[in-house]
């Protein structure tokens, strides 16, 4: 009986990070209309990243970070043209497997997704 109350809420709480992670994927964003998209929702440390970027309106700069257990990781400021644009992010080698919030910042708006580093 204890094993299936111990697997119920292991379940329970899969099934709670599983949703948060897709309503989370979804490209919620905060400000107007910002989005950010990643080509694959996990990659693997020391790999690249390739994310379209949507709406980010007033600025000639992206700032792009990840947050995880661990703290936050600068991925780079990099130079934009557009309001929507492609960018391709290196990823660090020493990024510890897990979840990490991907975040693109400028001109007052910012998007954010959360992608698995493998």
């Amino acid at each position: 009986m204890k094993n299936w109350q111990i697997n119920r809420k292991i379940l329970l709480i899969v099934v709670a990070l599983s949703m948060s992670f897709v309503w989370n994927t979804l490209g919620w964003s905060h400000g107007d209309e910002t989005s950010i998209v990643p080509a694959s929702l996990s990659a693997k440390a020391g790999g690249k990243l390739k994310v379209e970027v949507k709406g980010l309106a007033g600025t000639k700069t992206a700032t792009f970070s990840l947050t995880g257990l661990t703290g936050k990781v600068d991925l780079g400021q990099f130079p934009i043209g557009s309001d929507d644009f492609t960018q391709v992010l290196d990823l660090p080698p020493d990024l510890a497997p897990g979840s990490y919030r991907l975040t693109v910042e400028g001109g007052g708006k910012s998007a954010k997704v959360v992608i698995t580093i493998n």
